[in-house]
């Protein structure tokens, strides 16, 4: 039997640190905020799909459409 004690031997071990970025316009979350979220998001909404929660306060209603508005002008 073959256990990690007879494995070579490790010095040390490095990692880097991820950092992972979301813009919150990018609904589809492609990498880019184009009409396509906008419309993914639209779809989401009306389908009073919990996705389209962007405020995440439990509810889909107009507040997240002002929100998601907001986001999509600002950009990222």
């Amino acid at each position: 039997t073959l256990s990690l004690h007879d494995a070579l031997p490790i010095d040390s071990v490095t990692t880097g640190i991820a950092s992972l970025s979301r813009c919150p316009s990018d609904f589809n979350c492609d990498g880019a905020v184009t009409s396509q979220d906008f419309f993914d998001f639209l779809a989401a909404f009306f389908g009073s799909d919990i996705a389209a929660d962007f405020n995440a306060d439990g509810a889909v209603n107009s507040m997240d459409f002002f929100d998601f508005l907001t986001a999509f002008f600002a950009g990222c």
